[in-house]
Parts: C-alpha cells; structure tokens; sequence
C-alpha cells in the first residue's frame, strides 16, 4: 500500500504550508514541516510509481483499463512536476542571491518560508494527485485491476454497477 503515503505527505506539506502563513512563530515549525512534508513526498511518489510500473507488467489489462492507466500515469508524472517545481520554489527562496552591488543579499530571500508561487505549484501537485488516486481507485475497485481472483471484465455502460 505504498500508493498511500504520497498522497498523505502531499496534503500534510499544503495544510501545513497553509498553517505557515497563519502562524509564524520564531521557530517556523510549521514552515518545517511542510517542507520535510514536501521532500518525503516526493521521494514516496518516486517509490509509488516504481512500484506501480513493476507492477503493471503482473496485470491482466482490457482496452478500457488500459485507457484508464494511460490518463493514471499522466496524471501522476504531473503530480512530480508540479512537487518539483514546488520544491525548487522552496529551496530557491532558501539561499541567498547575489545582489546588484555584487554582494551577497539575504534580504527578500524568506530563509525556506513558503512562498506564494511554492503554494501555487503546491496546490496544483495537490489537485493532481487527488485525481491520479481518484483513477487508481477506480481501475482498482471498479475494474478489479491488480485483484487475484476476480474475473477482469468491462461493465456494461446500461448498468449502475460493475
């Protein structure tokens, strides 16, 4: 069940960002936080779709499921773009840049607090991941994808249920 923990780090990392903006306190626990909340995501969505790619090669797929799994995997190769860019966001307002005098200036660089593009990228990773887990669900529980012992057929489009 490792499909799990990077949706649970994702949406942890957005309402504690989101937290980070209401409460600012000196030791920035909740700017921490959502950005340990960011890496550990990402690296748990790099391990979920290794492990689904390993895994789609044990499955019986219909044209229809794999349909579902084409859109399932977009989904989630944007879900890592956008927590990258998110993440890149975050650590660019990390570090100091070089200022126009030629000095290094830590002014403006917010010291690793989010940063409204960081939450804008954050949110999109966010509603991305919601629909890669809202396909995996559906190819999972409605079309038995990945289910031994269940007879793999399409549902009839005249049913409600499969």
């Amino acid at each position: 069940m490792l499909v799990h923990f990077p949706i649970v780090l994702l949406y942890g990392s957005l309402l504690t960002t989101l937290l980070s903006f209401v409460w600012r306190d000196r030791e920035r626990f909740f700017d921490r936080a959502s950005f340990w909340l960011l890496v550990l995501g990402l690296i748990a969505g790099v391990v979920a779709a290794a492990a689904g790619v390993i895994s789609e090669q044990y499955v019986h797929w219909t044209p229809t499921t794999n349909q579902l799994l084409s859109r399932h995997q977009g989904y989630a190769v944007l879900t890592g773009v956008f927590t990258i860019v998110a993440l890149a966001v975050r650590l660019w307002a990390r570090y100091p840049r070089v200022s126009r005098d030629g000095g290094w200036s830590f002014a403006g660089t917010g010291h690793g607090r989010p940063t409204l593009l960081s939450l804008v990228f954050l949110v999109a990773a966010v509603g991305m991941i919601t629909l890669t887990a809202s396909l995996g669900g559906t190819m999972v529980y409605q079309y038995g994808v990945g289910v031994h012992g269940l007879l793999y057929h399409t549902p009839s489009p005249l049913s409600a249920h499969p």
